[in-house]
């Protein structure tokens, strides 16, 4: 199995690992920014390969193309829910690539997600969904992120029915690739052991007084995998909305936050007009730089000046409507601060891109927002709490976590954080402009000047 670098994608090869070769070459579509029911999917009958083309979802590209080596092309017709099929096909699958000594590692914001999942599935007592994502997280990093759901439950009771039918499939399925001496069990023995617990499990998770069938979702056909992603929290969200009262889940991680600075090639207004942070004519100082003025003022000698502004912190999720122009404004009202970034996140990740620093500014270019979601304003808010007061947020004041999920236990870490740091939030482009044109550079007598060395100080001659 092999991927191919590129300059910015990471493309998988299908063709070197299907067993038989295929007449047209597989159609490979990247998953980043789509809404799907999960960031790894396989038509293999379409001969289309739908997952993330970056590095760090390697493992996602890994099981899609261990699909396509053992995987039968089309899924069998069977008189119970496939989903029964999918989960054990799933283990199947991680357990032979496992034995290959190529396991599927999620990261930890991937296995943050299939924990919170598995939590949503124990809380609204849908435990037949918990098993099937249990069983398919076998092989898999995340299978103790799974166990760890069903043990805080304290459900004594279904913690054994849950370690009893995981050992259970492993077993057969390591048993059955023994038998075979090949690298993973036949795909016979995984619609056997799917109609077992398709059968038995009804009864056993309702005598525990659960549900026992599986609630009806989207049918997503023969190209999906049971252990979801941020696409299903995504729906999850969604379902949460228009269920009631209670809007968001109770918590969620919050996705991993890149910093990044762009060259700042331009001079901020700020800098073009009276230069407040820039150099001064003093009469004294430590070095001399203008001599034509002797005969004015005899201010020859240059003094830096050092203002102390603030940090802006922008929020250019999809909420905000703020595009590269209305940035710009702000960046043209944000006259006395010395730090401004921007932030938003897609999936499990997001950027905190800083585009104004002390009398620099970035190229409109490098104004555009990264994404649509949120997903990072946890660590954006640690971020701008580190930073020099006074602290501006521009933001409608909705965040979440991984998949774009608001979270009420995140709101509150999000709250306590804003009041701790002591950070002003305003809600529009309106509103910062207003704040901002109230917020200048200190001057006069409240400038402070770098410190100049007793010894080496020159003073003005006398008259």
């Amino acid at each position: 199995m092999v991927l191919r670098h590129t300059p910015r994608l990471f493309m998988p090869y299908p063709e070197l690992v299907e067993p038989l070769a295929g007449l047209t070459p597989y159609r490979i579509v990247d998953s980043n920014g789509k809404r799907l029911p999960t960031n790894g999917m396989t038509s293999l009958e379409k001969r289309v390969l739908i997952v993330p083309l970056d590095p760090e979802h390697h493992s996602v590209a890994r099981h899609e193309l261990a699909h396509v080596r053992w995987s039968p092309v089309r899924m069998p017709k069977v008189t119970f829910d496939r989903r029964f099929v999918m989960a054990v096909e799933d283990a199947r699958i991680n357990l032979g690539l496992a034995l290959l000594d190529l396991p599927v590692d999620l990261l930890e914001s991937e296995r943050a997600e299939v924990a919170l999942l598995a939590r949503e599935d124990l809380r609204t007592r849908d435990a037949l969904g918990f098993v099937l994502r249990s069983i398919a997280s076998l092989g898999t990093n995340a299978e103790d992120a799974v166990l760890a759901a069903v043990a805080a439950v304290e459900d004594r009771q279904l913690a054994e029915l849950v370690h009893a039918r995981l050992e259970r499939v492993r077993v057969a399925l390591e048993r059955g690739r023994r038998a075979r001496k090949a690298q993973v069990a036949s795909f016979a023995l995984v619609l056997r052991l799917a109609a077992e617990l398709a059968r038995e499990l009804g009864q056993e998770v309702a005598r525990l007084g659960y549900a026992e069938r599986l609630p009806k979702t989207v049918e997503f056909g023969d190209e999906a995998c049971c252990l979801s992603g941020h696409h299903e929290l995504e729906a999850l969200a969604k379902r949460r909305r228009g269920a009631g009262t209670e809007r968001t889940l109770s918590d969620c991680p919050s996705g991993r936050l890149i910093v990044s600075q762009p060259h700042l090639p331009h001079p901020s207004p700020r800098a073009r007009g009276g230069r407040p942070g820039g150099a001064r004519a003093s009469d004294e100082g430590d070095l001399l730089r203008f001599p034509h003025r002797w005969a004015i003022d005899q201010a020859v000698f240059r003094r830096v000046t050092r203002v102390s502004g603030g940090t802006v912190l922008i929020d250019t999720s999809g909420s905000m409507s703020l595009d590269a122009a209305a940035i710009d404004r702000i960046l043209l009202a944000a006259t006395g601060a010395t730090l401004i970034a921007i932030y938003s996140g897609r999936h499990d990740h997001g950027e905190l891109r800083i585009i104004a620093r002390d009398d620099r500014r970035a190229d409109p270019k490098d104004l555009v927002p990264y994404d649509k979601g949120n997903i990072v304003d946890e660590p954006a808010l640690q971020w701008l709490a580190k930073q020099a007061e006074p602290r501006l947020w521009v933001s409608d004041g909705g965040v979440t976590g991984i998949g774009d999920t608001p979270a009420h236990a995140l709101k509150a870490r999000c709250d306590e954080l804003v009041r701790r740091a002591h950070i002003r939030r305003v809600d529009t482009l309106e509103q910062a402009a207003a704040a901002l044109s109230r917020w200048r550079p200190r001057s006069g007598a409240e400038r402070t000047t770098r410190p100049e060395s007793p010894a080496h100080r020159l003073r003005k001659p006398l008259p």
